[in-house]
């Protein structure tokens, strides 16, 4: 499905600089989904409208896998949920409203791709919480490390530690993302 038809309206005013890191996320992601061929993508939080609506646009390309998003933000969650809609995509996008700590973990499976979008203090929480079903190779995206530096240190440190298990990199994406890949 090409990029174009995944577009979210965007409403008068919007910030160009938003659209575009959103845009280079979005492409950073299907490049993963193509790349990796996960079958089960976790996502907490919606740190842009339309991560989801991309992500499982890109398992259909595979022709395999789901997109399960989770956002405490009821109003944000509905909306993700009818982008996927919207998109044809249910059959691999999911959307539940609710805490990530407690809908991402019932998620059956190993977890392939970890999308980090919500609450920088749950970061740590949740990738403890889900690392058990982390298989090596499973990479995790955290968004807006560099933006909330003071609130991701402990989390960041986690990843970045040697013998942590992970293979770290911080990447110049607007607000922040830490990619890191399961290692052990």
């Amino acid at each position: 499905m090409p990029n174009s038809a995944l577009s979210v309206h965007r409403p008068l005013g919007a910030d160009p600089a938003q659209e575009d890191e959103e845009a280079a996320l979005g492409t950073l992601l299907r490049q993963l989904v193509l790349a990796v061929g996960p079958l089960n993508v976790l996502q907490a939080g919606c740190p842009h409208e339309s991560l989801a609506v991309q992500l499982a646009a890109a398992l259909n390309e595979n022709g395999r896998g789901r997109v399960m998003c989770c956002d405490a933000d009821t109003a944000r969650s509905q909306r993700e949920a009818a982008a996927i809609e919207r998109a044809g995509l249910t059959g691999y996008g999911q959307v539940r409203s609710g805490s990530p700590e407690r809908v991402l973990p019932s998620v059956p499976g190993p977890v392939d791709l970890l999308l980090l979008g919500g609450v920088p203090e749950s970061h740590l929480p949740l990738l403890r919480l889900l690392e058990p079903r982390m298989l090596p190779g499973a990479v995790v995206l955290a968004y807006g490390v560099r933006r909330f530096a003071t609130r991701c240190a402990e989390f960041l440190a986690h990843l970045r530690l040697p013998g942590s298990g992970y293979v770290s990199l911080p990447l110049p994406f607007g607000a922040g993302l830490e990619m890191a890949v399961r290692a052990s």
